[in-house]
């Protein structure tokens, strides 16, 4: 498949880096050629000096034989524009385009964009501002994701100096949850996958597990991890990211007493005309004597939303030093993530990485209900619906080959979340999910129909 990206940030790198591994062949759009550099032999990618908003540049990327284009620059109208170039002069079939500006996204100009030949309309900060409220029911969780609307969930731990989990194998967990629908599929460390099996779990590890949602609170039981349910939360930083994790947070029964603090006067001042039932406060979290006035202790999620990741790591510190239970920091930088792990900071989202899994889900199309991408980059969960000429409902599971770095993590039928066993037989209109390591895409689409693509 051929995909036009459009912009060489960080995001479009990003994209270009994971898509290229399923063997999709890319082209990479940017009017900066020092962004470009050496991209294309690192990435084994075409880069096209040039703005994405001008036919004779899609012209050059190849856009007539395209199959999506992605619109990821820094400029909302680029993006915007370069959308309906893609579909009135080269009928690319499926385009997305990141908008970061609010005023693009009110619901009264949902038309405008429509007329402009944008198929999906992604807010960056909107996609962050959900994925920290996902990932702040439960301490330590990296992920946290609903699957088949609510039936099951994908669950990954972060092994802390006192768990459980440290110093045991996946064959000892599965013996401690007995009884209980539980799918054990990855081990993170150090931004790398371990293999499943064989691997003894270390502190700092990252575990990940899809479980039957009614099974979710008695496997944490076992493992010693809480759910919380707070009601008092701070939000450092009042930029696009922390704005509207304070308006969710409003039209949600999530918390009931919402304060956000926030640096520039200015911005404070939009923020407390904009928001109806959240404190805004006008400081540096990071000043003693706000801190001492702000009490901390009486905090139960810190969450550092700024543009800076050193300031998001120091604002988690600070705020678990005095007492507040759960904190939450925004990394860009996903070198951060192992550093930062046990010294207090509870959960990290990458903003990028938020995006790009919001991206793929709109991408996959098929009998592809839903794609999640791991925060981490190791790889995709996917919930597929088998077809009659589904590869997979041919014969029982047992005598199904499955392809390296594919795990089968669950079938859901009629509502019902199983976990398989070999003698299980998948019928069609199963959902099945997936979870797929970073490149193997292409390998688990053999287990369905001929013809089949994700794409």
């Amino acid at each position: 498949m051929k995909i036009i990206i459009a912009g060489a940030g960080q995001i479009g790198v990003g994209l270009a880096k994971y898509l290229r591994a399923e063997n999709n062949e890319i082209v990479l759009v940017d009017s900066d050629c020092e962004r470009l550099g050496n991209l294309s032999e690192q990435l084994d990618i075409q880069t096209i000096e040039g703005s994405a908003a001008y036919p004779a540049v899609l012209e050059k990327a190849g856009a007539r034989q395209a199959d999506v284009f992605l619109a990821v620059t820094g400029s909302d109208e680029t993006n915007i524009v370069s959308c309906g170039v893609a579909r009135s002069i080269f009928n690319i079939p499926t385009r997305i385009a990141r908008i970061l500006a609010s005023e693009y996204l009110s619901q009264k100009y949902k038309s405008f964009l429509q007329s402009q030949s944008i198929d999906v309309v992604l807010s960056p900060e909107m996609e962050t501002a959900r994925r920290v409220l996902e990932n702040l029911s439960v301490s330590h969780s990296v992920d946290f994701f609903n699957l088949s609307e609510g039936i099951a969930k994908l669950i990954g731990l972060r092994c802390r100096k006192t768990s459980p989990l440290v110093g045991k194998t996946v064959n000892e967990l599965r013996k401690l949850t007995e009884g209980f629908n539980i799918q054990f599929v990855a081990i993170k460390r150090r931004q790398r996958l371990k293999p499943l099996e064989d691997t003894v779990l270390r502190f700092g590890d990252d575990i990940y597990f899809v479980v039957d949602s009614k099974h979710v609170r008695p496997i944490l039981d076992i493992f010693a991890y809480e759910t919380i349910s707070p009601k008092y939360m701070v939000i450092f930083g009042g930029g696009k990211v922390g704005y509207q994790l304070a308006r969710l947070l409003e039209h949600t029964s999530y918390a009931q007493d919402v304060t956000v603090v926030e640096m520039k006067e200015e911005r404070a001042r939009y923020l407390a005309e904009r928001l109806e039932n959240t404190l805004v406060i006008h400081g540096d979290g990071l000043d003693d004597k706000l801190v001492d006035d702000l009490k901390l202790s009486n905090y139960q999620v810190a969450i550092a939303t700024t543009q800076s990741d050193e300031s998001n790591i120091l604002l988690s510190l600070l705020a678990k030093r005095n007492g507040v239970e759960r904190t939450c920091a925004l990394i860009h930088n996903p070198l951060y993530d192992d550093l930062v792990t046990g010294l207090g900071v509870d959960v990290t989202i990458e903003p990028n990485s938020v995006l790009v899994s919001a991206i793929l889900q709109h991408m996959r199309k098929g009998r592809v209900r839903s794609d999640y991408f791991i925060q981490s980059g190791i790889g995709e969960i996917l919930e597929v619906e088998a077809l009659e000429t589904s590869k997979i409902t041919h014969a029982p599971l047992g005598k199904i080959k499955i392809p390296a770095g594919v795990v089968i993590a669950g079938i859901v039928r009629n509502g019902e979340f199983i976990i398989p066993q070999s003698d299980f037989i998948v019928q069609k209109q199963d959902l099945v999910i997936l979870f797929v390591e970073r490149g193997k895409v292409r390998e688990a689409e053999k287990l369905f129909t001929v013809g089949f693509n994700f794409f």
